[in-house]
Parts: C-alpha cells; structure tokens; sequence
C-alpha cells in the first residue's frame, strides 16, 4: 500500500509539470518583470530590480502553504475531475487577459469557475470540457478549497506582499509631480487533489469525504495560481498592502466557515461563493476609493528631500536609509531639493553624513563611508517637480 502511494506522489508531482498553468505563471510573471523595468527606466532611467523580481516570487513563496493545505484535502479526501481541472485553468488565464494580476484571487479564478461548472450541471451542457459534470459533494469540497485559498492569498500578502515595491510617478491633481508604488505578485500554490479512477483505494470508511462515485483514485499536484496587483500612493505600500491583506484573511475565514456547512447544504455553497466574489471585490474598491480621496504621501517637502525608493545594494541600503523618510541635512549643509543633495554629497566623496526624518518625523542621524564605483552616489529615487527640476535620475 505504501508504495503505491509513493508512486502516485511521484506522478502527481509528475503532472504539475505537465499542467499549462505552471508555464503560462511563469510567463506572467517574466513579462509583469519586463514591463515594470520599462516603467522604471522611463520614470527614473534606471531599474530598481531585475526583470526576474516577479518570477522569484512565483513558486518558493507558496511550497510550504502549498504542503499544508495539500495535508487538508488528502486528510478530507477532496476529489477533482479533469473538468474542473480545465475550467479553472481557462477561467484563469481569462481573467489574467482581462485585468493582469488583479482578478487572479482564488474568490474570482475558483468562484467563476465553480457558477460555469454548477450552471453546466444544471442545464446539461454538452461541450468537451464539461462532458464530465462534477458530483454536488466535489464543487462543495470546490469552494472549502476556495475559502482555504482566500486565507492564504490574504497570508501571502502580509507575509510576501509588503517588500520590495515598484515605485512610479504620477502627475497629481494640482499637476505636481508625485511618487507612488506598484505592487504586483503572483504566487504558485501546489495542492495535491485525488482525481477519480486510479490505483488507490480509501483506507477508512469515511475517506474520501467528498466521493466522485468510485472507489478508486490517483493523486495530481495542481497549480493554483493567486495574483494580487495594488497601486498605493496615499500611505507606506507594507502598511495598505499588510491592511488588504489582513481583509482578505477575515474574508477567506468567513467564506471558509460557510462553504464547510455547505458540504451538507448546498445552498451554503452558492452562498459561499457570492460572498467570496462580491467580498473580494469590495475590498479592492474600497482601497481604490480610499487612495482617490486621500492626500499623497510621496510629495515633494519642504523640508527636505523625500525618499521614495531605494536602489538594491546600494551604498543608501548599508546605511539603513527607509523609504518614506526626509533628509534634511547632507554632510552639514541643507537640502531642500535633489541639487542641492547633490551638491551636498560632492563635499566629501568618501563619506557621507544625513540627518533625516523618520516616518514618525523625528530626526535621525545616518553616516558611512562611500567607495569608488558605489551604485549610482548614494542609490535613493526621489520625489522632484518636473516644473522646477528637470530629469528624475537616482541621486
């Protein structure tokens, strides 16, 4: 029994490689890579990070999530045909089409997928993908893996979405220049599922909970792929991104709780599903909404010259310097814009001494030694009135 356990392990890893969903990710995220770059490059003729930040991201972010939910749905005996298999992968690679990263949430790619599928069942339609209607047991086991997926997209956000943003500019309302950040990721969860008909047969009575109408089953590591994408200009990005993300969490909780009662009332299901959807949705409106209505934070100061990014193994990142914080002073002297910063930073080319302004607005004080070659002077990206400055180059 044993090994023909490991065998179906080893061909259920198999075909997650053979699964288009795992190529067409890393498509996504080479080319959400390659358009972020040209973006930067246009804002500030420089890249922050390499075009392959979005692919790293990708997969080892969600193997351990991925082990752990694998663990719920073999114990629960969650059992999937290839027609769900196939409706989730189109449904996904629509959605993808259709709005990037932003519709790739498990509420959106398993809801759709799962209203095609019911609707398919209850009218009898014939087409290829659909010839193989699922049991009402397996779509319920469907939406408990969507609440399931709902709590971890909202984990991976806290966890994996709140570094390493993408900043841009922007022309505010009052036609100032304004800086801003793009977060886009995309994340690979590998889920084993048992597919009907195969070698394996149930060990316990009670296993599988969701039945297919057989007896027998192969497993198969599906790729379910979750996509976030948010622009934030009005706050720090990891503390929207960390608030979205804690939203989404009590969302997938409460989805969770009710597509477990629709395991023995259908009705719960459906019910699960709509608030999903409608949930998911609200809270990627309500962000849109509050970022529309709020002031920018990234704004040129008065006070001094605000950094809005910082440059990966840059001599600003030994320092310690934070985005979001003002430096007032360079190496004694004042600095009210990037020239003077400039200016400032050319009195000694060996060392370099700030005062900044933390996020909390008190007053800090940085300094090091810089080296011939050091990236870019000092490796910040800064906020600067196109009107009055002219280029947008790292200082």
């Amino acid at each position: 029994m044993s090994q023909v356990w490991l065998i179906e392990i080893l061909k259920g890893i198999g075909k997650f490689f053979l699964h288009p969903i795992f190529y067409y990710s890393i498509f996504l995220a080479i080319l959400a890579g390659i358009v972020r770059v040209k973006k930067e490059r246009n804002d500030f003729h420089i890249r922050v990070y390499d075009i392959y930040q979005e692919l790293r991201y990708l997969l080892p972010a969600g193997l351990l999530i991925g082990l752990i939910v694998s663990l719920i749905t073999i114990s629960s005996g969650f059992v999937i045909s290839f027609s769900m298999i196939a409706v989730l992968a189109i449904i996904t690679i629509v959605l993808s089409l259709i709005g990037n990263f932003r519709y790739l949430s498990s509420a959106f790619t398993i809801g759709f997928s799962f209203i095609l599928l019911f609707l398919a069942s209850e009218m009898n339609w014939d087409f290829p993908i659909l010839s193989e209607h699922p049991s009402d047991s397996s779509l319920s086991g469907f939406i408990v893996i969507l609440g399931i997926l709902l709590i971890v997209e909202g984990i991976q956000m806290v966890r994996n979405g709140t570094k390493k943003f993408s900043p841009i500019l922007r022309e505010s309302r009052r036609g100032l220049t304004v800086g801003a950040h793009q977060v886009k990721r995309i994340w690979l969860i590998p889920v084993f599922c048992f597919l009907p008909v195969g070698p394996m047969t149930a060990p316990f009575e009670w296993w599988p909970t969701f039945d297919f109408g057989t007896t027998s089953y192969s497993l198969i590591l599906i790729p379910f792929a979750i996509g976030f994408q948010q622009q934030i200009q009005s706050t720090l990005p990891q503390i929207a991104v960390k608030r979205i993300g804690m939203n989404v969490i009590w969302l997938g909780i409460i989805a969770l709780a009710i597509a477990i009662a629709g395991m023995w009332w259908s009705i719960f299901s459906i019910a699960a599903v709509i608030i999903a959807i409608l949930g998911r949705g609200w809270i990627s409106y309500r962000h849109r909404v509050r970022e529309n209505s709020a002031t920018y934070y990234f704004t040129p100061q008065k006070k001094g010259l605000m950094v809005l990014a910082i440059i990966p193994f840059s001599p600003a990142e030994k320092l310690g310097l934070q985005m979001g914080e003002i430096i007032y002073k360079c190496n004694g002297q004042i600095t009210l814009n990037k020239n003077e910063f400039y200016k400032a930073l050319q009195k000694n080319r060996a060392y370099c001494k700030l005062e900044v302004f933390d996020v909390n607005g008190e007053i800090r004080f940085v300094q090091g030694a810089l080296f011939e070659g050091d990236h870019h002077e000092l490796g910040i990206l800064t906020i600067e009135d196109k009107k009055k400055w002219n280029g947008n180059e790292a200082s």
